[in-house]
């Protein structure tokens, strides 16, 4: 669920928010596929549409980009994706992985240089997009690592299509990585989904930004995840190289 500008919102959408919240989103989020009950969900549905105004409804919910009741409804029922459901592991974590594809001549050089990766005990490659706000947020962090932990590497991928497989355009990208002081790391465009296809697709966590921290003298997977949250595993799996 998308959350709005609050400095725009009146106190009755803002009171509509937190009754859908509190009452609908919260509560049948873990209701989904077997668990759904269709006669709970029509009953709290019913009484937060009663408790409201409609067109304050209406408008909540295009603010928060939800979509109309059947099909809001339906993608409750069906659940997250299976990387965002409790007790999930992604299939590569653990595992050894071919990393020979790191040296294709198949990637656009935005900032160098992935050379030197076998020579590092740990390797960081991280999957990002321009457009993704979250990504923005973790460059500054993948700097640090970069200029401060001297056994690891960090090769950053960029793919504006990642989830649609749409053209990207280079300019953009281009611009973009210019345009910041915060990603001094080498930083690529996958324009050929060759990166995408080795780890990001297998690895079955589609979402971004995401790291794998892979050791490189066995190539074994050790995490998976936001790069938000990869410091300790990182600092583990130096130790453990």
């Amino acid at each position: 669920m998308t959350s709005a500008k609050r400095d725009s919102e009146t106190p009755e959408e803002l009171a509509a928010m937190n009754d859908f919240k509190t009452n609908v989103w919260a509560v049948f989020q873990p209701l989904y596929e077997a668990k759904w009950d269709q006669a709970r969900w029509d009953a709290a549905v019913a009484k937060f549409r009663a408790a409201h105004d409609p067109a304050v409804v209406d408008k909540f919910m295009k603010r928060a980009r939800l979509p109309p009741w059947d099909a809001l409804q339906d993608q409750m029922k069906k659940g997250p994706p299976a990387f965002l459901r409790p007790g999930w592991k992604s299939p590569l974590l653990g595992q050894r992985v071919d990393l020979d594809w790191l040296d294709a001549d198949a990637f656009e050089c935005i900032r160098p240089s992935k050379d030197g990766w076998r020579d590092k005990k740990v390797l960081v490659v991280e999957y990002w997009a321009s457009w993704c706000q979250p990504c923005h947020v973790v460059c500054g962090l993948l700097s640090k690592v970069s200029a401060t932990m001297p056994d690891v590497k960090v090769i950053s991928f960029d793919h504006e299509g990642i989830f649609t497989k749409a053209e990207i355009d280079r300019t953009v990208v281009k611009k973009f990585v210019s345009g910041r002081k915060d990603m001094e790391y080498p930083t690529y465009i996958d324009s050929k989904r060759v990166a995408v296809q080795a780890l990001f697709e297998p690895g079955q966590n589609l979402s971004i930004p995401l790291a794998f921290i892979i050791t490189t003298k066995d190539r074994v997977v050790h995490w998976i995840g936001n790069p938000e949250d990869m410091m300790a595993p990182l600092e583990r799996a130096v130790k453990a190289a």
